[in-house]
């Protein structure tokens, strides 16, 4: 037991000496935290300012603009409201950057509807040909496609439904057009519900995509001073002279493994305040654990285990610290990348989702969204903590295969 505290305390004095490795292990994943999710909480949370001029100023222009401005994160602007009164106008300020996109709504835009809906009535005619009412939208320049298509997308499905609507207030009320008529009441009302087991709606912020994904990436990063330490040892041969004492080789091997295991908590609890008491002063939500703290401590406790005998494993295998600089960092970041570290699973190829099934990362990334998003309690984070000690079992199998074979 004495050899085993000795051991803890002599990686944590050699750890505390090293101040390049704090700063990897406390400082990036910090910094790491703290700029994704600046950078995201405009991606995952985004706001679109949307220009409406409307000259038509009768129901379709009110039920458009109302339909922009009931929508989640767009901030509907009329244009006499900023002093624009003219197409021109609205193109030049959506030119400029200041709004997303500005549509155009051409007068007389009501009365054409209604009269359309008449002829459809005393079937005529239902086509617009070459005097059907144009309502423009104007992007800004910058805008993706994907965001423009979903615009018009959107758009289109309003206007068909104002015709239908129309069409059938025409029919039910055929000398009914003021703009004011009641329309007839749906008959089902559609609910908009999550798939989550909290009793609420709860949106993924910015800040619970990122705090745990690249806590989880500073603690796998643990593996390089961890590897460097044993290659110091190896080479001013401290670990021969430790070898001759009356000790078993796990109880060596068992003091680093608990020695970084405990950093790994502390550098989790240093991301964990920086979230919950930082981010707030930085105008970002703050970082909170709605489901059980146990099953946080069973996932980082596990991922620990898994980082840090993956960490004596890189050391073992490596000739040379530049061989373990080079190889650690590299193998993280593809297990991150694989992960959804990077960029989210479900956003992946196929083949690239199966694939991420074997990244470490991803098993828990996985266990903490569980946690934090899905509502699920301890025993359903236990098959991915398994899979992580597993990992870890399997890493250290192979660093004392290593160790046996170069002996």
């Amino acid at each position: 037991m004495g050899f085993l505290a000795a051991t803890l305390k002599k990686e944590l004095l050699l750890l505390i000496r090293d101040r390049v490795g704090l700063v990897l292990l406390f400082v990036m994943p910090a910094v790491l935290v703290t700029i994704v999710c600046l950078v995201q909480e405009k991606v995952l949370n985004p706001t679109t300012h949307v220009l409406v001029l409307d000259n038509d100023k009768n129901e379709i222009g009110k039920i458009i603009f109302k339909g922009l401005k009931d929508s989640d994160n767009i901030i509907a602007v009329k244009g006499k409201d900023v002093g624009c009164d003219t197409e021109a106008g609205a193109k030049a300020l959506v030119n400029k950057g200041q709004y997303q996109f500005s549509i155009i709504i051409p007068e007389g835009s009501t009365d054409f509807a209604f009269d359309q809906a008449r002829l459809f009535t005393l079937g005529k005619t239902d086509s617009h040909g070459t005097n059907g009412k144009q309502i423009t939208v104007y992007f800004d320049p910058s805008v993706q496609g994907g965001f423009r298509a979903a615009v018009l997308s959107t758009v289109s499905k309003v206007l068909l439904c104002l015709e239908y609507e129309i069409k059938l207030r025409q029919a039910v009320f055929p000398t009914d057009r003021r703009p004011d008529a009641t329309p007839p009441a749906p008959w089902f009302d559609i609910k908009e519900a999550w798939a989550t087991e909290f009793g609420f709606i709860k949106m993924p912020t910015s800040v619970q995509q990122n705090v745990p994904a690249w806590a989880l990436f500073g603690i796998f990063f643990i593996c390089v001073p961890l590897a460097g330490s044993m290659l110091q040892e190896r080479e001013n041969k401290t670990l021969d002279r430790l070898r001759t004492m009356p000790v078993p080789r796990f109880l060596f091997i068992f003091g680093k493994n608990a020695a970084y295991i405990c950093v790994c908590l502390i550098q989790f609890l240093f991301v964990f305040l920086l979230g919950k008491f930082v981010f707030p002063l930085l105008c970002l939500p703050a970082f909170v654990v709605d489901g059980p703290w146990i099953a946080v401590l069973i996932i980082i406790a596990a991922c620990a285990v898994a980082a840090a005998n993956y960490g004596i494993m890189l050391g073992q295998l490596a000739g040379s610290y530049e061989q373990a600089l080079i190889i650690g960092p590299t193998t993280i970041v593809i297990a991150a990348a694989l992960g959804g570290i990077v960029v989210p699973v479900y956003l992946m190829p196929g083949p690239m989702q199966l694939i991420s099934n074997l990244s470490p990362l991803a098993w828990a990334l996985d266990a903490f969204y569980d946690i934090l998003l899905r509502g699920k309690q301890i025993k359903d984070v236990l098959p991915e903590a398994g899979l992580l000690v597993l990992f870890g079992i399997a890493a250290s199998g192979v660093s004392h295969i290593s160790f046996n074979y170069k002996k």
